[in-house]
């Protein structure tokens, strides 16, 4: 059977996974990402990650490499278009290139949200759908949407920028330089500073919040409830734009005591989502956790997409 590895390049780690042709991870490892050392280091660890996994299992069989990284990724020449000065010197990286060069191998780069989406599609909860989008609600806001088996990626790799929908007209400014996104009402960062702002001198974070809210903290319990219809309004707005199979909330916000719940009860609410209400048949959790991006970025690379 064939195999590619895969490998997820996050802000903290670097997960490398060998994953054969039906989606299976064989092998698994981590490194830590020097991000705070720069482009230049971060892409030598990435080689170093996958030279390692390669000297390990050997190349007979591996047919290719896929890379999932954080930014806005030109899939079609393998460099990160733009990045969050969160991996400082990483735009501009040509990762695909610099790889291909290293290892011998065909690469495949693309974003992170878009990896994580294919491989939800591919094996995942999200398998059998004909179209799809994934929503990872953890510290940002992210996803990715894959319709007929591609991968949405856009005329300029902004394509599935799910978090970065406008939610609120002239509202709280995000990093990315709009004002009102998704991202800065329904992730967990979000939570922390409405719990802030409705409770000065809380100082607690998201899990802190959710804690608070089993726990009956009618505060905590007043946060989750605005962040979730947040939340519940930008996929009310996919479903009219896109109208998918199948949507899938992943990241560590979403697997939360009540947060399904509450999305789902905010799905039902008219004030929301109009007197038709949403379709909840097809809202679900995603099933690969962390090792969704680079189990999807391999099945991109098994099936030469880019």
């Amino acid at each position: 059977m064939q195999h590619a590895l895969g490998i997820d390049v996050g802000g903290t780690k670097i997960l490398t996974a060998l994953v054969d042709g039906a989606g299976r991870v064989v092998r698994q490892w981590r490194t830590p990402t020097p991000a705070a050392a720069g482009g230049p280091a971060v892409l030598a660890a990435l080689g170093d990650a996958a030279e390692a996994a390669l000297a390990e299992v050997g190349r007979d069989g591996v047919v290719g490499v896929g890379v999932s990284a954080a930014g806005q990724i030109d899939a079609d020449a393998g460099v990160v278009a733009y990045a969050s000065p969160n991996l400082p010197g990483w735009t501009g990286t040509p990762v695909g290139p610099a790889l291909r060069e290293r290892l011998g191998l065909p690469v495949v780069v693309d974003n992170d949200g878009n990896a994580a989406a294919y491989g939800e599609w591919w094996v995942g909860a999200g398998r059998g759908a004909r179209s799809l989008v994934v929503v990872t609600v953890g510290t940002g806001v992210g996803g990715g949407v894959v319709l007929d088996g591609r991968v949405l990626r856009g005329r300029r790799w902004r394509g599935g920028e799910i978090g970065h929908m406008i939610v609120e007209a002239e509202g709280v400014r995000c990093n990315c330089g709009q004002s009102g996104c998704l991202e800065v009402y329904a992730s967990g960062t979000a939570i922390a500073r409405l719990a802030r702002a409705a409770r000065p001198g809380w100082e607690a974070d998201a899990r802190a919040v959710f804690a608070a809210a089993e726990a009956g903290d009618e505060v905590a319990a007043a946060v989750l409830h605005r962040s979730t219809r947040y939340l519940a309004a930008g996929l009310v707005t996919l479903a009219n734009v896109i109208d998918p199979d199948r949507f899938l909330l992943g990241g560590g916000v979403a697997t939360q005591p009540r947060y399904m719940g509450l999305v789902s009860a905010a799905l039902s609410d008219p004030s929301v989502a109009g007197e038709r209400g949403f379709e909840l048949a097809s809202l679900g959790l995603a099933a690969l956790g962390e090792a969704a991006g680079a189990v999807g970025a391999a099945g991109l690379a098994l099936r030469g997409q880019s």
